[in-house]
């Protein structure tokens, strides 16, 4: 877990970048089904970013005028006690979060207008929308969760942007600890494969091995033999012969950092020679990416190392026809690589993602209304620190390839034909997809693979698939 003297140091450091009184949220329990049966609690990640292991409707005052952070938590009472256990005094609190002091947050909006003396109190919007609603009443600011603007006063976010972005030594402690637990979870997966099982139990290894460890998923596991779909979070189907088993996956720590892995592999544990070739384009597209990493570099360009790669390997083998740089500025390998290379990783595995384009494009760049491109999730100059994944893809989707208005865009520059042969494939089935995904650290050198223990050589991949029989 991130030290005491991190979590002071981050605070200072927003204490010097803000102008006036800021409130952040933690956010309380949100109801599953009935109010007393709640989704476990997870706290907002900018206040998970200034303190360890909030507790639920955790409130604090951030004070710039004299330096003092106040810390508002729930009265202690038996009867919490009862249910829950006792709890650590205010003192006990005091210390362990290293704040001037710990009030009821019970009297938050009375103390928040003592403490401010007449001036204004800005705040930023949290995922439990009756938080946000007090958030709203004591500020008397607009706030939105969902807003594609961001999430509250751009100052306030802009403050936490600059923090956030690049990870200190100890935040990126936390980053490997996630990754070698996915590593497992991945491994775990690969080698659970049997033909004849089913996406589900697979899910259950990935799922229990994070738990085995004190961990949980960083966001819905992705596990399906239908890879195609890229966000797939149904598991419902039967592993056969033939099927690409698509896994993107990764463990959150109590901390809240967490990794991304994305990982694809045969339901036998040999590629036919087709799928060779198109996981060994993806796999040179990755490498490529990875290879473009360097401070300074524009994210665009690695994502566009990526995507020329995939249009070289797709003119290689026919489902694309032209110049491959014509192709690539045209975003002709948009038709099997409809999505950005990445995005930002720390506390949220897409990190700061609710900030919005604002802060993710660097000024005077906006998204491309081009076709695949438009979903880049990040468009700034690489610095020493930023944590990202890089995950290229090729998937044959129905629904892209019978798509007129593309038809009529890229022409014969596509093999529509060919192209729908491989959603014909495995009896109808369909080939589906690959995806390649890694956590890239940028240093002063290049990148470093946070997540490079995790098996992605074909051979490697096939030798662990169906190991555990």
């Amino acid at each position: 877990m991130p030290s005491l003297a991190f979590h002071r140091q981050r605070r200072a450091e927003f204490l010097r970048a803000i102008d006036g009184p800021v409130v952040l949220f933690a956010g309380g329990h949100r109801s599953r089904n009935y109010p007393a049966n709640s989704y476990p609690f997870r706290a907002d990640s900018s206040f998970l970013y200034f303190f360890d292991r909030p507790e639920p409707d955790a409130a604090a005052f951030f004070d710039p005028a004299d330096g003092s952070v106040r810390l508002f938590l729930h009265e202690r009472t038996t009867a919490d006690a009862l249910w829950h256990g006792a709890s650590s005094s205010f003192a006990a609190e005091t210390a362990r979060q290293g704040v001037a002091e710990v009030l009821p947050v019970e009297c938050l909006e009375t103390e928040v207008r003592r403490l401010a003396k007449g001036r204004n109190v800005r705040s930023l919007a949290v995922a439990d929308h009756r938080t946000t609603e007090r958030a709203r009443r004591l500020t008397g600011e607009a706030l939105d969760f969902d807003s594609a603007a961001g999430p509250g006063d751009p100052q306030v976010c802009d403050a936490i942007f600059a923090l956030r972005k690049a990870k200190q030594g100890e935040e990126l402690d936390e980053i490997r600890k996630a990754a070698a637990i996915t590593r497992e979870a991945h491994l775990g997966a690969m080698r659970h494969t049997r033909e004849g099982g089913n996406e589900q139990e697979l899910v259950g290894v990935v799922e229990g091995t994070f738990a085995h460890h004190g961990a949980v998923t960083a966001y819905s596991t992705i596990l399906s033999v239908r890879g195609e779909v890229l966000h797939n979070n149904h598991h419902g189907n039967t592993l056969r012969r033939g099927d690409l088993v698509l896994l993107d996956a990764g463990a959150e720590l109590a901390s809240g950092y967490c990794a991304d892995v994305t990982r694809t592999w045969p339901v036998t544990g040999r590629f036919s020679p087709e799928q060779a070739e198109v996981y060994d384009i993806v796999l040179r597209a990755e490498l490529a990416a990875i290879a473009a990493v360097a401070p300074g570099v524009r994210y665009r360009e690695v994502h566009l190392a990526a995507a020329r790669v995939i249009t070289d390997g797709l003119v290689q083998i026919g489902l694309l026809h032209g110049d491959v740089d014509a192709l690539t500025e045209a975003g002709a390998h948009a038709v099997f690589f409809p999505h950005g290379v990445g995005h930002q990783l720390g506390l949220d595995v897409h990190d700061m993602e609710g900030f919005g384009d604002r802060v993710h494009y660097q000024a005077g760049r906006r998204r491309s209304e081009q076709f695949g491109t438009c979903y880049l999730r990040m468009d700034r100059d690489l610095e020493v620190g930023l944590v990202f994944t890089i995950e290229p893809g090729i998937y044959f989707v129905p629904a892209i390839l019978a798509d007129p208005g593309l038809r009529a865009r890229f022409g014969n520059a596509v093999d529509w034909a060919r192209a729908e042969r491989f959603t014909k494939a495995n009896d109808g089935r369909g080939f589906g997809g690959i995806r390649i995904e890694d956590d890239v650290l940028c240093t002063p050198r290049g990148a470093e693979i946070l997540t490079a223990a995790i098996p992605k050589e074909r051979a490697a991949v096939e030798a662990a698939v169906g190991a555990a029989r």
